[in-house]
Formats: C-alpha cells, structure tokens, sequence
C-alpha cells in the first residue's frame, strides 16, 4: 500500500492528523470534501449508512430545512420507492456513496474481486437512477472490523484505489446499528463523548438511516444543535 491510506486517501500536503484511541475508527476526508461554512474552523460531517428508507426522508427534510449537505452511503434496491429517495438524495445535493448492494458478508467478502465486482454494479445502478458516478464508498462493518482478515481488507484496498475509489471510515459513531434501538439522546450522547469530539478536529459521524433506525431523525435534530454552539460548520464528503 505504500502507506497512502489512513482511513481514506490521504495526499502529503493533507491536515495533521490528530494521534486518537485505538478504539475509535479514525477517518479525515479528502480536501474536496464541500464545507457549508468557509468561516467555521472545524467541519462535521453526516454520514448515514444502509438507506435509503422512509427514515431517510425524515432526514432529507431536517438536512433542508437547516440548509446542511451530508453523505448517505446507500445499499442496493430494497422496495418500490428506493430510487425515488434515492434521486431525491441526489437532487437536493447531498452525497452518495457506496455501501454496497447487499451488505451480505458472505457475499462481497468471499475475495476481492467480489467486493469489487459489487462497488461496480452499485455504482451502475446508481448512475442508472441519478446520472451520478460514485466513486466514494465505505466497507460494510468498516475497515476495521472482526470479521474480515487484515490481508483480505488490504486487499480490497489496492485494488479499490486503482478502479478509483475512494473510501471512508468515521471517527465518532452513534452506535446506533446495534439490534437494539437506541433513544435519540443516546445515539447523540455517544458521538458528542467521541475522542474526535473531544479532540476539536473535524468529526465525520456515522448514523444509521434504515427502516429500524426511527431515532436517527430526533438524534440529528439534536447533534445540529450541539455542534452549531461549539463553533462547527457542516459538509459532505466526495
């Protein structure tokens, strides 16, 4: 790898980066990333996985009604009106990432290759439905996790960055993709107690907006409050 990746794609003349827990999954985004805010000093950045779903709507009319952009790494098809939120999510000019077309482990994970071939066939259906070519993405449990072989993730890795991708983890998690669900005030308590929080870089936030996650809404309705009175501004990746 050559060392090029720290959590996403990294050039010599990128920020410092802020040495954090080994328990937090540390990720800074690409200087393209778009910051609402040319004057904020510190940028958050809303990430929402395993959409889109009528949960995502909520979302999408919180993110417009406080004129903030975010990032939604979406799975493939799931029922009649996903395109329709997901060229909606488009339309109103906020990312789209990759997440893959399953999220089966056993699938995407089985090589490389696999993992791959479905980047590919995601980001087709993608373009099929926005005219959008994703080339940002984040790994199913990501990069970081139990399940998968250190040598199977850099893997994926090396062969992602020449396909040109571009991948993402996050630094403050909401947690909220446990079975169990999580009140609003918890999931915005366990990204604001974030080692990225208390750090006072830029924070990239990852929340959950699947059908399960009826909380999502109430908690980032929260999190734009708190983050606005420490001085933030908001992005999106991409």
């Amino acid at each position: 790898m050559k060392g090029k990746y720290i959590a996403v794609k990294l050039k010599i003349w990128a920020l410092p980066i802020m040495v954090l827990a080994l328990s937090t999954v540390f990720a800074l985004p690409v200087l393209k990333a778009e910051k609402a805010d040319a004057n904020a000093i510190k940028t958050v950045y809303f990430t929402f996985d395993d959409g889109p779903s009528a949960v995502t709507e909520e979302i999408l009319d919180i993110l417009k009604r406080e004129g903030i952009k975010a990032t939604f790494f979406v799975i493939g098809p799931s029922g009649e009106k996903t395109d329709e939120r997901l060229y909606r999510i488009a339309a109103e000019g906020h990312s789209i990432g990759l997440h893959s077309m399953s999220h089966d482990y056993d699938k995407i994970y089985a090589f490389a290759d696999a993992f791959i071939w479905d980047l590919e066939y995601e980001r087709s259906w993608i373009y099929s439905v926005t005219g959008i070519e994703c080339n940002i993405f984040r790994f199913p449990g990501g990069s970081d996790n139990a399940v998968l072989d250190k040598w199977l993730i850099d893997e994926i890795k090396e062969k992602a960055e020449e396909k040109g991708f571009i991948w993402y983890d996050w630094n403050a998690d909401g947690k909220d993709s446990l079975g169990t669900l999580l009140s609003a005030e918890q999931i915005a308590e366990n990204v604001l107690s974030s080692d990225a929080v208390a750090a006072g870089g830029d924070v990239i936030v990852l929340m959950h907006d699947s059908s399960t996650r009826k909380t999502a809404p109430e908690a980032l309705e929260i999190l734009i409050e708190e983050f606005r009175a420490m001085g933030y501004g908001f992005g999106k990746l991409g």
